[in-house]
């Protein structure tokens, strides 16, 4: 069970087998269901189905700011870190396996709490390191305050070098995860269920997020 903190989720024909919930955390009130303003959190959740094969159900917890995005911004857009940290510690009571993080807010207090008390309940925490083409990402704090059930991810290409744009880890990464998995170009579906290809971190931390879910499954089935 992996829950997708992002701008909600759609029931796509691809999706819906293993979409089996969504809570909207922004408190948004008349917002339907699987009915999200923007694709971004469903191309993560496709992204996640396909690298895991659908062997993985979604909990949708949709954070984004009901106004919108501000001009120039990328969805999720969400300037308070309480619908998120309320997101983090609803997967957590529900006792999800892993949660996946793809936001532009980074290391709010509230954010970090909630991560490190996931962590301590045993719960992995895939992050997006992010696409400033930054020498050290800006969830820092949080992937240490997980450590070591946390870990960002940075994006590579067809070629497995680092996206320019991708946020790099320092050089000796002191207390913190960090991987590199495919994130340009990455096969998707949007909102709409049309195929869509995508670039970023983003869409890089899903692939590690199935990853890490279905180790132990792989390991057992050796």
């Amino acid at each position: 069970m992996v829950a997708v903190i992002d701008s909600g989720i759609a029931r796509t024909a691809e999706l819906s087998p293993v979409l089996v919930a969504e809570y909207d955390e922004a408190v948004a009130p008349g917002r339907a269901t699987f009915s999200p303003r923007h694709s971004h959190g469903t191309i993560v959740a496709s992204i996640l189905n396909r690298a895991a094969g659908g062997a993985v159900d979604i909990i949708s917890f949709r954070i984004d700011d009901e106004a919108g995005c501000p001009a120039g911004s990328v969805p999720p857009c969400q300037a308070d870190p309480l619908p998120v940290a309320r997101a983090i510690d609803h997967a957590t009571a529900l006792g999800v396996d892993a949660i996946n993080l793809s936001l532009t807010l980074a290391n709010h207090p509230a954010i970090v709490g909630a991560v490190s008390r996931a962590t301590r309940q045993g719960i992995i925490v895939v992050m997006a390191a992010g696409n400033k083409a930054k020498d050290r990402p800006d969830n820092v704090t949080m992937a240490r305050a997980g450590f070591p059930l946390a870990v960002l991810v940075g994006a590579t290409g067809d070629d497995d070098r680092p996206w320019p744009l991708s946020n790099r880890p320092e050089a000796l990464k002191p207390g913190y995860n960090y991987v590199w998995r495919r994130g340009v170009g990455v096969p998707a579906t949007d909102a709409t269920g049309a195929a869509v290809r995508a670039t970023g971190t983003s869409f890089a931390a899903p692939v590690e997020t199935a990853r890490r879910v279905l180790a132990p499954v792989m390991a057992d089935a050796r």
